[in-house]
């Protein structure tokens, strides 16, 4: 396949050359980016050497795909601090199972790049590449902005959230968070278990198919170009933070191009009770998780933590866990009533509720993206329009299980 951003046809291609690319473009804009909190350059030149020195036969299909880890994945021989003070000398002795695989199909790993606080406090110091002055998303910002500058061509991102798919909408790049559960995490940071996805940002939707491919080559990602077009429910927002109209616009421009790609259109709106109820079940699951994971560094270096944090895990441990289990009990009763409204269609919602915000604003709203992390769903961003010459991201979801539906429309939209 072929690299459509910096390199050529990656079988074949000159790895030492990828790598040096990286480090003279990474000189120039990681000043003012800083998406990355470490760069090793002598670790990645012996990598990319190692790879150039493989048979043809032997190269992987990610062969010289260079590729950014947010640090809340474990990377062998790096520091992956989880974005907090208390493990900033944190080296992990092997890779997390996602980076492991990666390797396998030949990717190298670029760097490391910046997560808030526990992928959910203290914010960054990452700039979004369209504009140093706004924010580039969320916890996976780091990873989004590496990639939305060109930098490398993937990334490594996670979502409990929102911190994949707005991001990669704010940066313009593609983000997709799969089924939950379905792409192994093991060595990644644990936040919520239930919430916690493993996810990716690449440049284009051919990419993230074959970034996906590696991470699970057990599960088929594509479809075959013989199956129906999906059709298609533009749903109606069900949160409630106000949708700026230029998103609006790009949602319906979307689903103007999917009509003429064969998909019927049809407005439909959630049953009151998920809008009502979702971000309540979310926080109570959230909290519980926090407290559970991370209670060890509140009770040793507590004072290090930002009070955010603190309050998450103060708050998770007042709750019982038969609240706890309630509110998973909710949490699969809204995801079994979303299947059934999905079926073998697909969701086409705003990613954001605007363009990315001033810095000093935040981070955007979770609105969006909160309700299919919560259940589980396949969410794909794609970005399409601009604003002020910012990135608009559209929002794909499918039924649990049907990724290769998101993927296989994502790639029809950004082909067309």
């Amino acid at each position: 396949m072929t690299d459509t951003h910096l390199f050529g046809q990656r079988e074949t291609q000159d790895c030492v050359s990828v790598a040096r690319k990286f480090l003279t473009r990474a000189t120039e804009l990681e000043p003012s980016l800083r998406a990355f909190t470490a760069i090793d350059a002598e670790r990645l030149m012996t990598q990319a050497e190692a790879l150039d020195r493989l048979p043809m036969d032997q190269r992987g299909q990610l062969h010289g795909l260079l590729f950014a880890v947010k640090e809340v994945y474990d990377v062998k021989g790096y520091v992956c601090g989880w974005g907090t003070p208390i493990h900033s000398e944190r080296r992990p002795a092997k890779d997390a199972v996602p980076v492991a695989r990666l390797r396998k199909a030949g990717a190298l790993v670029a760097g490391i790049t910046v997560s808030t606080e526990y992928a959910i406090g203290n914010i960054g110091p990452t700039s979004n590449p369209h504009d140093l002055t706004r924010t580039p998303g969320a916890s996976s910002q780091g990873s989004a902005a590496a990639v939305g500058a060109g930098l490398v061509s993937a990334a490594l991102g996670s979502q409990t959230i929102g911190s994949i798919i707005r991001p990669a909408a704010f940066c313009g790049c593609v983000g997709f968070k799969p089924t939950w559960g379905l792409v192994e995490a093991k060595g990644t940071m644990p936040l919520a278990q239930p919430l916690d996805h493993v996810g990716m940002i690449t440049r284009d939707p051919a990419t993230m198919t074959d970034f996906l491919s590696s991470l699970q080559p057990t599960h088929c990602w594509t479809r075959s170009s013989e199956d129906a077009f999906p059709d298609v429910i533009l749903l109606e927002p069900w949160y409630a933070e106000p949708t700026e109209p230029t998103v609006t616009t790009a949602l319906h421009a979307a689903a103007e191009k999917l009509a003429a790609l064969g998909a019927r259109i049809e407005r439909v709106s959630l049953p009151p009770e998920i809008g009502e109820h979702e971000e309540e079940i979310i926080t109570t699951i959230l909290a519980y998780g926090m407290a559970f994971n991370h209670g060890e560094d509140f009770d040793r270096q507590g004072k290090q933590m930002s009070k955010r944090i603190r309050d998450y895990i103060v708050s998770g441990r007042l709750l019982s866990k038969e609240k706890y289990d309630t509110a998973l009990e909710k949490r699969e009763n809204i995801a079994k009533l979303l299947d059934q409204l999905l079926g073998k269609k697909l969701v086409l919602a705003p990613a954001t509720t605007g363009i990315a915000p001033l810095k000093r604003d935040g981070t955007g709203s979770r609105d969006p993206q909160r309700l299919w992390s919560l259940t589980g769903h396949p969410t794909l961003t794609l970005p399409f329009g601009k604003d002020q010459g910012l990135p608009i991201g559209i929002q794909l979801v499918a039924a649990r299980g049907a990724d290769s539906l998101v993927l296989a429309v994502a790639n029809a939209l950004f082909e067309d």
